[in-house]
């Protein structure tokens, strides 16, 4: 008999657990609360270990034609001084997969498409998660219901599938503010391959090629919090870097402020029953290792292996969230350390990059 899930959410994790579970002959429904798939965020980083599981799906054909691998990463100084390079062009060797760049609403677009139409349904907002020995049931705000044999909550920090197994969560109280915006790097004349970050003594602003020409950058800074004037005014004086020209060149209307939370206390568990949850439903993770998507997806790879490795429902879910509690919480505590501004420029003067480090570390799970 065909086993079924329900995915609450239509972003990234959400997608790819439908395509993952479909392809391993699960009838899934993904179901988003909006009337269109979620594209917040302008562009997106994603890491080798993010990578290697869209590829194991099949998917490395899509990724080549939808966004950019790159080629190296790129650290300065405020002052436009070079404080490290990165060659990342061998990372296929070395983690088995690329670094790559990708405009969030075209990778939306692409896992929508090898998901399928049919599989997806929009304007489903949850209103509970029911459940009894013979399977889990969502009703949705517009009135239907949807019964299978699992629920997985990729439904974001403010999930509601979280919210209905464990209540409301606390979060931490100093929220931080990224901004992004969206500009051509021809009109600065940018590397369309590399990554770049730049580090001042009280901020950090990056940029990242997403193929076709386009890039997004991505800033924070103490105290520029409120509005796109303040961080225009705040990043266009990094004279001697090339922040200030790629300020000139950003259309102001593509600038998006996103505020960023994680728990004050991580969940202890992420599963009741044949209900879970996965990406930041489970674990919100601060920007500073770029690791939100990858953590997503690598949660989505050991749920679906362990959904197709144990008989029952519940054993593989108990299997999945003890593999990966684990491995996401250093991750999260390594991405809030990376907000330091003034600890990132300590170890600037050494001409490196604390990022890579933590990644082989921490997300690579390897020893130095």
């Amino acid at each position: 008999m065909t086993k079924s899930a329900i995915i609450c959410g239509g972003g990234i994790s959400g997608l790819t657990a439908g395509i993952y579970l479909g392809r391993m002959g699960w009838d899934v429904t993904v179901c988003e609360k909006d009337a269109e798939l979620r594209t917040a965020g302008a562009g997106l980083n994603l890491w080798p270990n993010g990578i290697r599981v869209l590829e194991k799906i099949g998917l490395r054909p899509a990724l080549e034609k939808t966004g950019v691998f790159l080629d190296q990463y790129r650290t300065f100084s405020s002052e436009g001084e070079l404080i490290a390079v990165e060659d990342v062009k061998g990372w296929r060797e070395t983690y088995g997969a690329p670094l790559y760049g990708v405009h969030r609403r075209h990778l939306s677009k692409m896992l929508s498409d090898a998901l399928g139409r049919h599989n997806l349904r929009l304007g489903h907002e949850v209103a509970s998660v029911q459940q009894d020995d013979a399977g889990a049931v969502c009703t949705f705000g517009n009135g239907e219901t949807i019964r299978g044999d699992v629920v997985l909550g990729a439904d974001g920090v403010a999930s509601a599938v979280r919210n209905s197994l464990f209540g409301p969560q606390e979060f931490s109280a100093d929220e931080r503010v990224r901004w992004r915006g969206l500009f051509n790097v021809a009109d600065v004349h940018a590397d369309p391959k590399t990554e770049v970050e730049v580090w001042g003594t009280d901020g950090h602003f990056g940029y990242l090629p997403m193929g076709g020409g386009k890039a997004y950058w991505f800033a924070a800074a103490d105290g520029v919090t409120q509005n796109v004037e303040e961080v225009t005014g705040f990043f266009g004086g990094w004279h001697g870097s090339a922040v200030p020209a790629i300020i000139a060149a950003t259309n102001t209307s593509t600038i998006i402020r996103n505020g960023l939370r994680d728990f004050v206390r991580p969940l202890k568990n992420w599963s009741k029953g044949r209900v879970t949850l996965a990406g930041d439903a489970a674990h919100p993770v601060l920007p500073g290792m770029a690791q939100g998507a990858n953590q997503a997806l690598e949660d989505v790879d050991v749920l679906c292996q362990c959904l197709g490795s144990y008989d029952g429902v519940e054993s593989a879910l108990a299997a999945y969230e003890s593999v990966r509690i684990a491995q996401v919480a250093p991750v999260v505590k390594g991405s809030r350390a990376l907000f330091d501004f003034e600890g990132q420029n300590e170890v600037a003067k050494g001409n490196k990059n604390p990022l890579f480090d933590r990644y082989h570390r921490l997300a690579e799970r390897r020893v130095i």
